[in-house]
Order: structure tokens, then sequence, then C-alpha cells
């Protein structure tokens, strides 16, 4: 059989969606089923002007690289292996065939890339920087120090490079200082071995696993590909097979260049079931669900960056700009711990968790946090708001002048969460 889905919707203007996610939205543009893995695109907003007088002096940022490659190449071996053996046999269908053969081209690719930045990555990383650029030429076309701190994995450095190498295209003047330091680490990219293990944590976890084993039905897709079923039975993980596929599927969003997709091995309804599922665990994992540890807790330490570094900055009168590079894993508590809109949603209902909480809003490929900073000449005050995946967002704080808020108040509103 011949490929014949191609995803060209990956090259259209897409948006991310409002807080309360629904299944019609979802199905309506299938690529946010990659979760962590969908690419968010160049946003176009029109930004809330800043009151009268008061001017940007300080960009605090934390963001996730870039598209990459898959972590690891397990999924390509297992099921290009599996696949082989049945091929061997003569138990492979048509389209089987096809489907292995796209998958040995994918994995030409991706062979001894494991996790690196792609392409596209360094684009994305690219467009971000000339966008804050572009948003606030009054701060970033002055001859200010830029200080950028990257996690010592290695597409988190090359995201930082590319993030500062445009920023410097645009403005030679700019003074950018790249690290990428083990000493960094403890508020870049923390360990989770500090918090305690909550004793309910087994259980509420024992719940979502029960939810996958409903939800995740290999036989459809398994006959589709194999064409005999006593193979498939003595031979095949159905479920392992089903995973892997839809993580190599995912991943083409981040591969473009390759003019490859793996969408037609799946229903719709398998894309939204797999997802909600690696949704669900994204939240138990984190801590977010009442019961489990709450691991995001070790995310504290780069909420005290963020608001000792904006603190030294305002003490010294400067202008100037702190960038971060790191992972999703810091990206989705951090929110969580701004408590930004559509990030931080408590539930325990497992059905319809994806509508209180979506990683793909969250954490796509290249997701970032920034927090904006004002002043007013003559004036104490400093104002402040906030960017998620460069929207303007809010946080359950009252303020006179949103989406602005008077950062006395944001700074006492964490510091008494931290000291809680």
């Amino acid at each position: 059989m011949k490929q014949k889905i191609m995803f060209v919707l990956l090259f259209l203007p897409l948006t991310i969606l409002s807080a309360q996610t629904t299944k019609k939205e979802v199905m309506a543009n299938i690529l946010l089923t990659g979760g962590n893995y969908y690419c968010y695109p160049a946003p176009n907003d029109r930004y809330t002007p800043a009151p009268e007088g008061y001017k940007p002096f300080y960009i605090s940022h934390y963001g996730r690289h870039g598209a990459r490659y898959m972590t690891s190449n397990d999924a390509y071996d297992y099921s290009i292996a599996i696949m082989n053996s049945a091929k061997s046999c003569g138990a492979l269908t048509t389209f089987g065939k096809d489907v292995l053969k796209r998958l040995e081209i994918a994995y030409q690719n991706a062979y001894k890339r494991d996790g690196d930045l792609s392409k596209l990555g360094a684009q994305q990383h690219q467009g971000i920087a000339y966008r804050m650029y572009k948003n606030y030429p009054e701060l970033l076309s002055k001859p200010i120090n830029i200080d950028a701190r990257a996690s010592t994995v290695r597409r988190c450095i090359l995201s930082m490079s590319n993030f500062c190498q445009e920023l410097r295209a645009l403005n030679p003047k700019l003074k950018i200082s790249m690290d990428a330091s083990t000493r960094d680490m403890w508020y870049i990219a923390n360990k989770k071995d500090s918090i305690a293990v909550a004793s309910t944590n087994d259980d509420v976890n024992a719940k979502a696993r029960r939810f996958e084993k409903i939800m995740i039905q290999p036989d459809r897709l398994l006959r589709t590909l194999f064409s005999n079923s006593d193979f498939t039975n003595k031979n095949v993980d159905g479920k392992k097979l089903m995973h892997d596929l839809y993580n190599i599927e995912e991943d083409m969003q981040c591969l473009p260049e390759l003019k490859l997709s793996f969408a037609d091995v799946f229903t719709k309804e398998e894309l939204f079931n797999l997802w909600e599922c690696r949704n669900i665990r994204w939240y138990y994992d984190t801590g977010f669900a009442p019961g489990t540890t709450p691991y995001y807790k070790a995310r504290y330490s780069l909420l005290r960056n963020i608001l000792n570094t904006a603190d030294d900055v305002i003490r010294s009168g400067n202008s100037t700009v702190t960038l971060r590079f790191g992972h999703d894993t810091e990206v989705a508590p951090l929110a969580f711990l701004l408590h930004l809109k559509g990030c931080y949603d408590v539930t325990s209902n497992i059905d319809s968790l994806y509508t209180h909480w979506a990683n793909f809003q969250v954490i796509p490929m290249a997701a970032n946090i920034q927090i904006i900073f004002y002043r007013k000449e003559g004036s104490k005050d400093i104002l402040v708001k906030f960017l998620q995946n460069e929207h303007e967002s809010s946080i359950p704080l009252k303020t006179d002048c949103a989406p602005y808020y008077h950062w006395k108040d944001v700074e006492a509103y964490y510091r008494t969460e931290l000291a809680n």
C-alpha cells in the first residue's frame, strides 16, 4: 500500500486550545494527541499595551528545548524486529509491509540520534528569540547584558545557542553570556529524590494503570499489520507495539523534513485514547493528582531562583534578560507552581482529567514561560505580566491592570507558597 496520509496540517497555522479541552477539539486537530511532542506554531498575538509610562526592563524566561528525536530508539528496535520476524514467516499484511518500509526509513534517520535537537527544534528557538526581540525592542535593542543558562543535556545547550545566536544577529551589541554547568542543575533541572513518597501513591497510580488497561486495545491494529493470528499470539506484545508505533508517529511532528506519517496505523479514537493515557501519566507522575507524590515541589528551587534573580535585577536598577533552557519536566511543574491559567487545576476524576489539564497546552516542544517586568520613571512600582508559550496568561491574584500585576503582590504570593 502506498503511503496516503501526510500531515500537511503540520505546516498550517494551529492554535493552542483554551484550558477546557474537549474531545471534539482534539479530534478536529489530531496533531494535539502528540501531547508533549506537539510542536506549537508561531503565535501572532497582539499584546495588551502596558499602562502609560511603563517600559520593559527585564525578562525572566524558562524554556523547554525545541523539537527533538525520541530520547531512545527502543521503539524502533522492537517494532522493526517484530515486523521483520513476521515478514520472514509470511505473517505480515501488505499494509504491514508498507509500514515496515516507513519505519526503516525513519530509523535510518534517527540512528544514534537519541534525544538530539531536530532542525525544527533549532528553528523554533530562533523564532521565539526573534519574536521576543520584536515584541520588546525598547529593551533588546540596547547593548544590555543577557545571562543564558542551560541544562547539561545537549539538546538544551543547542536550543540556548540557537536562541542566543538569533538575538545576537538582531542586535550585535548585546553582551550574551552562555553556560551549561552541573553547578546550575539544582534549579535548571532539579532531581525529584528529595520529595517524600506519599503513602497513597501506589493506590492512586494503580487506578491509572487500570484505566489504561481498558483504553488501550491493540487487536484492530494487529489485524491490519499481521496476517497470522498464531504469530501475533505467540510473538507480539500488542500493547507495547501499539505504544511504540504511537511514539514514533508523534515524533514525526518533530521531523517534517522526512515527510513521513504513521497516522494511518491508528484510528482517531485510538490516538485520542493513547494521548489521554499519556496525559494522565504526566499528571500523576508529576504529582498533581490528589494522593500522588508531589514531585512538582522539587521545582521550588527554580521558583526561588526566578524570585531571587528578579529581586537582584530590580535592586541593581539595570536592564537585562535571564534565559534558562531545560525540559518539559520543569516547565509543567513551574506552570503549576505559578498557577498559570489552565495549568494548575487539581482533580481526582480520571475520566475527565483531560478537560482540566492537557499536556499539549502546557509542554509542547519549545514550551516556554516568560515573565516581563516593567517600571515607570519616578515610580517604585514594578509591574509584571506572564506569557505562557508566548500567549498572555493570568494568575489567581487581584490586579487593577490585568493582564499586568504589581510585582510586590506577585512576589508576596509566591514567597508565601514557598514558606508554606
